[in-house]
């Protein structure tokens, strides 16, 4: 209905602090990164929307969805500790993985912010970029991830895209590998890494290394399979498609082995949403 008359609406000058409600059964801590659930904050899961960092504690372990409140800041600049960072790393985006730990490894986790600065080994200054609330959901998301293909080492079963990220179902629009540690042994060839949903169903888009040329180092491996990425489809081709509230996974399903053996692949999915 049109208005009929002059109006007053509150204007919040302030971003820097927001108020939330806080999902049941948690308790936020002061200073903990925050994630958005289900329209609730709570102590920030990995891939959930980060929404600040705690001004205060907020204690909701017994009570229902928003029974409790928390403010959060959603600006400034925070020291954090943030293991392995070093000077080169100033300008690079920060993921979180849990409400106390920050990293650079965007497979999985939840964006944050800009390291702007290493004053000592180990630790950081993160500039918050919140957008929990900027607008609508990017149609593109994507993530990397690096797993080592060489039998008995970690990792080789990596969340790339995380649930929390798929609401609507999502269309795998690239899917490529970079080597990044040359294949080698004496089933060099064996090191194949195939896309899995969360509930291990697969994908049908292996990335598959060849003495061919495709086992130098940052040589480009395309994926293959009977689902093809939309960059990779003709009309008719079965779509590399993931159901609507799954997550998707790189995971190693031949390693190299024998004598010499190694391998290191990253991983690089690009996917489109299809609703949501």
């Amino acid at each position: 209905m049109a208005l009929t008359a002059n109006r007053e609406l509150d204007r919040y000058v302030d971003q820097e602090l927001r108020r939330y409600p806080v999902a049941g059964g948690v308790h936020v801590y002061k200073g903990a990164l925050v994630g958005l659930s289900g329209g609730y904050a709570r102590p920030l899961v990995a891939g959930d929307r980060f929404l600040g960092i705690a001004y205060e504690e907020s204690d909701n372990s017994a009570g229902a969805g928003g029974a409790s409140w928390v403010r959060v800041f959603t600006q400034g600049d925070f020291e954090h500790a943030l293991v392995g960072a070093a000077p080169a790393d100033v300008g690079r985006p920060v993921y979180a993985s849990a409400d106390d730990t920050l990293t650079l490894s965007a497979a999985g986790n939840s964006y944050v912010g800009w390291l702007v600065d290493r004053p000592a080994a180990g630790v950081v200054i993160v500039r918050l970029n919140v957008d929990a609330f900027a607008g609508p959901a990017p149609q593109l998301v994507g993530a990397a991830a690096e797993l080592d293909c060489e039998s008995g080492q970690a990792p080789q079963d990596v969340t790339v895209i995380p649930a929390s990220w798929n609401v609507g179902g999502l269309l795998i629009e690239e899917c490529v590998g970079i080597i990044t540690e040359v294949f080698g042994g004496a089933t060099q060839d064996q090191g194949i890494i195939a896309l899995k949903d969360t509930d291990n169903a697969n994908l049908n888009v292996t990335l598959t290394p060849s003495d061919g040329g495709a086992d130098a180092l940052n040589d480009v491996v395309v994926a293959a399979g009977t689902s093809k990425t939309a960059e990779r489809a003709a009309t008719g081709d079965p779509g590399a498609v993931v159901a609507a509230g799954k997550g998707v996974r790189a995971v190693v399903t031949q390693t190299t082995s024998g004598a010499g053996a190694a391998g290191k692949m990253r991983v690089i999915v690009k996917a489109v949403r299809l609703a949501g």
